[in-house]
């Protein structure tokens, strides 16, 4: 075998340096053989010709089995079509490939790359080899899918949530093929009866119990086939595939089968309760609107403790043409409705639209350090609106309209502020429809200018309720960086948040979605893996890393002693009008019950506890302090609690 390399010298005319000779080729082969990348060099027909170290330990492949063959001998049955034909179209026109891809070990175990291939050249400019790395990558996809499944299922049931619902409206209008058959299916919404007085008696832990409990049995009575999601709360979505007539004996034998899930008590704290549930059920037929077929379900839910008075009572058929329009989100349903719809578009546009402003504190020092400004419509009764009630309605112009509006206002009560001697950055939503708009940089450049402030005072954050395409928004999002404005991924960990994007695009910031925080109470370990991970991860891109949903002492001395730069909820300060903030900021001190990170502070509630314990078993790394010193000893102390105190680790 034979393959040479360019020799490197220091350069003999700078001062202080001397000659050097280039290093042996053997050297250099040695050197790449033992390089801890997964690494191997083919020939222009992509045999193999020399593999690292690494390549054989992880693939089980022995230099000997490996070399002369192809590369493809490590892609099988799960080796993505679409990547692979990218792969052979990038070396076919002499470019080179970065990408991701499944390959498979000799003992036919699947493991993730990160590929990295590159042609080499002789000096006439013929390819000549390809060098190929390959990054193993099977903790970033683990810790992706692991963000994906929790975007789209319900933390407490473990069910589909709406994300996930959504998703599965996709896929089924998608899938389903004109046949010409009668077969349908039903769509139904399922409410829970009394839910709410067993969190009022048992707590919250009571009536998630009882809500997976529920999700269990009712999981159990579905055929295969069926499909089931947790809608809000006690509300369930339902869809029985396969009916034929919608009247016929064996849709009510299928409901019956239903409500049998709460025909025995759901055991609380040693107790027993009884619930009910009640739903209303529409057809669904292939390649139909989901929105509109759960808008005709929503109308034929009966009241609550329907089912009492008749064993059919409880479920009720909607009608074939719905009698009220209906939001998809059930909330703001007067904003779609006719006149109505037409008169809060015109107030949002007119002088209805204010900016309320949520801070966002240091969690190092305790100091504000920004707002997020959060468009609020209101109303002429004085009714405020909050966006999860309006914005998903609006369209592509709209939006566009509702961010310079919002921007500017934004940008003048920041200028304001400062006349005032307060210092503070301000961020602003920003969707991807308006950031694909032509003139969104000039927006920005001219809003900044009419309020005298410096671009690094503004951070975009960028809105993940629509696809981003990276490539189309790339030039856009580099030309706002040229600005110096600062740039921020929005709720990671939401559903179409990925780490890819993160790693493509220019983001200066990410903000952690409030959802990953749903399990701390019941599975409190697993959310501080993610957000030490997350924290870990924006570090080490170089980001500041933003905690959303800080809603009690515990979630924010956890975020702090793992590493989270800001933290954002209502543990700090709730959203509130932009005319509030001087007031609020002259008053504001860190809460007593808080670990400051930058010394060796006390402890105050038990999951910032978990934390910092948690954060050296974690790796089993020792605690950087004597066990007086640890903060971990005086919190035991503290409370009180009986037994030895902890050991240091070695």
């Amino acid at each position: 075998m034979a393959w040479s390399v360019r020799s490197f010298r220091t350069d003999p005319n700078r001062s202080g340096t001397a000659r050097c000779p280039a290093p042996e080729p053997e050297l250099l082969a040695r050197a790449f053989a033992a390089t801890s990348t997964v690494s191997l060099i083919t020939d222009v027909a992509q045999n193999i010709l020399h593999v690292s170290a690494a390549f054989t330990a992880i693939t089980g492949y022995t230099e000997d089995e490996i070399l002369g063959t192809n590369c493809r001998l490590l892609q099988g049955p799960g080796s993505s079509a679409d990547v692979r034909g990218s792969i052979r179209r990038a070396l076919e026109a002499g470019e080179g490939f970065d990408g991701d891809i499944l390959n498979y070990r000799k003992d036919g175990s699947p493991f993730w790359n990160g590929l990295s291939i590159v042609p080499l050249r002789d000096p006439a400019g013929e390819i000549t080899h390809y060098v190929s790395v390959q990054r193993d990558i099977n903790t970033r996809i683990t810790l992706q899918e692991k963000l994906d499944f929790q975007a789209g299922h319900d933390a407490v049931t473990g069910l589909p949530n709406r994300f996930g619902f959504e998703s599965y409206l996709q896929r089924r209008s998608t899938d389903a093929a004109p046949t010409g058959r009668t077969d349908r299916a039903g769509l139904g919404l399922i409410a829970l009866d009394h839910v709410r007085g067993v969190r009022h008696s048992f707590g919250f832990s009571g009536a998630d119990d009882v809500l997976a409990e529920f999700a269990r049995r009712l999981k159990g009575r579905l055929r295969e086939g069926d499909y089931l999601a947790s809608f809000s709360g006690d509300q369930f979505v339902v869809v029985l595939e396969g009916l034929c007539d919608d009247a016929s004996p064996e849709l009510a034998a299928r409901l019956e089968r239903l409500h049998e899930a709460v025909e025995t008590p759901f055991p609380v704290d040693g107790e027993s309760v009884m619930l009910g549930m009640t739903m209303g059920i529409t057809p669904f037929p292939a390649r139909s609107s989901g929105t509109h077929v759960l808008r005709l379900a929503s109308q034929a839910l009966p009241e609550p403790g329907s089912d009492s008075s008749r064993p059919d009572a409880w479920w009720r058929l909607a009608p074939t043409e719905p009698v009220v329009d209906w939001d998809t989100t059930m909330a703001a349903t007067d904003f779609r409705r006719g006149e109505r719809s037409r008169e809060l578009r015109e107030r949002l546009f007119a002088g209805g639209l204010s900016m309320y402003m949520q801070p966002i504190i240091g969690l190092v020092d305790g100091t504000p350090r920004r707002v997020e400004a959060l468009a609020r419509l209101t109303l002429a009764d004085g009714t405020v609106v909050p966006p999860d009630s309006f914005v998903p309605q609006l369209g592509g112009s709209d939006l566009d309209e509702l961010f310079r509006i919002g921007l500017n206002e934004a940008l003048g009560w920041v200028a304001r502020w400062e006349q005032d001697g307060l210092a503070l950055d301000v961020s602003v939503n920003l969707a991807p429809s308006t950031l694909l708009h032509p003139l969104c940089t000039r927006w920005v450049a001219k809003a900044l200018r009419r309020y005298g402030l410096a671009p690094n005072r503004l951070s975009l954050e960028l809105l993940e309720t629509q696809e981003l395409d990276a490539a189309a928004s790339r030039a856009v999002l580099e030309e706002l960086t040229g600005l110096g404005v600062g740039l921020a991924l929005d709720d990671l960990g939401s559903g179409h948040s990925s780490l890819k994007r993160l790693a493509q695009l220019p983001f200066d910031s990410i903000k952690i979605d409030r959802g990953l925080l749903a399990g701390v109470a019941t599975k409190p370990v697993e959310a501080l893996s993610l957000i030490a991970t997350l924290s870990q991860m924006g570090r080490d891109m170089g980001a500041t890393v933003v905690l959303e949903g800080i809603e009690n002492a515990g979630l924010a001395e956890a975020a702090s002693v793992l590493g989270a730069s800001l933290g954002q909820g209502y543990y700090f300060a709730r959203p509130m009008p932009a005319a509030d903030v001087p007031s609020w900021a002259a008053g504001f001190g860190l809460p007593e019950g808080f670990h400051r990170p930058d010394r060796a502070g006390r402890l105050y509630t038990e999951l910032g506890a978990l934390a910092y314990h948690w954060q050296f078993t974690r790796w089993g790394s020792p605690h950087p302090f004597v066990i007086d010193a640890c903060p971990l000893t005086g919190f035991i102390a503290d409370r009180g609690i009986a037994g030895s105190a902890p050991q240091a680790l070695a």
